[in-house]
């Protein structure tokens, strides 16, 4: 019948507004997070030009420690080995909303930036003051040194993988109170904005 048809033709049109809505609403989230981005979380050394790290688009690769998964993040890998060797900065100014041992993540921290973008760093062999949360941090500050700590219940497990730090970049939408997003292409971005630093 003809007001069926209309019906369809409106449950549609109301369809595709609320998908153009959420597509909004995602590529505002995302344009948060450049909006953030300062500096590279991990700087040039001064002094010795072999202090650097590499990284992949490891995006959902499989990790495996206590079940399967998605792997959430970027690993920018340290090419020396050598625990609490690499300050690691923060890329956005913000505030300290958690900090201490997981499980998984190690000694870690995160940082709820300015327009609501959650940065979190794990891993870290120690962090570079006595943060707490509420803690106001600057774009560019040492936040911790890079370690391998991780992958274990016992608080301070480490030696389960190389040095690395982790990064992960979550956003909050109305359904999802963290959304993992890609690091990867943000890291490439920050590579023209490195700072250095004496290490």
């Amino acid at each position: 019948s003809e007001l069926a048809w209309m019906e369809d033709i409106f449950s549609a049109r109301d369809s595709v507004t609320a998908e153009a809505e959420k597509a909004r609403s995602y590529y505002e989230l995302y344009e948060n997070i450049w909006k953030d981005l300062v500096c590279f979380p991990v700087p040039e050394s001064a002094s010795h030009k072999e202090a650097t790290v590499s990284y992949e688009n490891s995006w959902m690769f499989e990790r495996t420690y206590g079940g399967s998964y998605g792997h959430e993040g970027t690993d920018l890998m340290a090419d020396i080995q050598k625990n609490g060797y690499y300050p690691v900065l923060s890329i956005s100014d913000g505030v300290v909303e958690n900090i201490g041992w997981l499980e998984k993540g190690g000694w870690r921290i995160g940082i709820r930036s300015t327009h609501d973008v959650y940065f979190y760093y794990a891993h870290l062999d120690s962090y570079a003051e006595d943060f707490q949360k509420g803690d106001v941090i600057q774009a560019g500050q040492i936040i911790g040194y890079m370690g391998d700590t991780g992958y274990g219940k016992t608080e301070g497990t480490r030696g389960k993988f190389d040095v690395h730090l982790h990064l992960g970049i979550y956003v909050r939408t109305e359904e999802l109170p963290e959304l993992a997003v890609n690091p990867y292409w943000f890291l490439k971005y920050l590579e023209q904005h490195k700072l250095r630093c004496d290490f």
